[in-house]
């Protein structure tokens, strides 16, 4: 893993070098604005709810406060739950184009979402960013304290555009049959790509375990699942095909 001129570069176990643009504090900054509003307006409503239940129930208006603590976990959870299952985005993030990743270029899991979502209360202080806005202005990685404590990264995402050249002419893909993928992340393509370019140039041996390494990771986004189960690099190609096909826009 390299930083240079606002740029991760990340090398995958199989020696595929991914590369993302760092995202900067103008871009964040909107996107949490558009997170902050959709946070708050999950925060009201679910206070609005809760009052209206407790009003019916006098017993329960001396833990109005406790309420309110919950009201306040399940609007925090809007960022955790949307980065851990979106594929470390959320609306305000979609919007703008970004994701957060981790140091290998894969999506956050839930631990290191959690923990940076944890410290964001800390990034917040004095009022909205404004250290997390002088952490991801003055490091070096464009990271905030929370991104720091977690690993993470928050990289530009916008719509990975298909290589025609290594798909039509490097390796001979065919007319064979194609698997559908959903919401294929751009790294995965990335590296679908990369293979369909170099397996010509690998020994047999090599070709199958490195298939094997990316085919594990895209399986779970392919809609044909019974066509998944056989070989890995007719299964990659099949990948290949779909993208091919659909302008690498899935």
């Amino acid at each position: 893993m390299a930083v240079q001129l606002g740029r991760l570069e990340v090398e995958t176990p199989d020696h595929v070098v991914l590369r993302y643009d760092l995202a900067g504090g103008g871009n964040r900054g909107f996107a949490a604005l558009v997170d902050f509003i959709l946070a708050a307006l999950v925060f009201v409503g679910a206070l609005w709810s809760f009052s209206l239940l407790s009003d019916p129930l006098p017993a329960a208006r001396p833990f109005f406060g406790v309420l309110v603590l919950v009201t306040f976990t399940i609007a925090w959870s809007y960022f955790v739950l949307l980065e851990w299952l979106w594929q470390g985005q959320t609306v305000g993030k979609r919007l703008y184009g970004l994701r957060v990743i981790r140091d290998d270029g894969a999506p956050a899991g839930f631990v290191a979402v959690l923990v940076r979502n944890v410290i964001r209360i800390v990034d917040f202080l004095p009022l909205f960013y404004g250290l997390g806005l002088l952490m991801i202005i003055f490091t070096s990685r464009s990271q905030r304290l929370g991104d720091l404590a977690a690993g993470t990264y928050v990289v530009r995402a916008p719509r990975p555009q298909l290589d025609y050249f290594s798909l039509r002419t490097v390796t001979p893909l065919g007319d064979g049959r194609s698997i559908e993928t959903r919401a294929l992340p751009a790294e995965m393509q990335r590296l679908v790509r990369e293979f369909v370019a170099r397996e010509a140039r690998l020994a047999p041996k090599d070709r199958a375990r490195v298939a094997k390494q990316i085919a594990d990771r895209i399986r779970p986004f392919a809609l044909e699942l019974a066509v998944s189960d056989g070989d890995d690099v007719e299964f990659l190609r099949a990948v290949a095909r779909s993208m091919r096909a659909s302008g690498g826009e899935r």
